[in-house]
């Protein structure tokens, strides 16, 4: 089943998914001294967790 925008909550809060677009932009505005490919590389090795993966950004900087 694809993702609906219109229903949001925890889940959409703790987790990021690589292979939506509107998920790694977000980050992206978050760390915009970050590639979208470095942002995805940092989901890959930190996990799906939007904690880790911030985490991990902000100790690679």
């Amino acid at each position: 089943m694809a993702d609906n925008k219109q229903n949001t909550g925890k889940q959409d809060d703790i987790r990021v998914d690589a292979n939506d677009p509107s998920e790694v932009e977000y980050l992206h505005q978050q760390f915009p001294d970050k590639s979208h490919e470095q942002i995805k590389e940092a989901i890959a090795k930190a996990g799906p967790m939007r904690t880790a993966i911030v985490e991990y950004l902000q100790k690679n900087k």
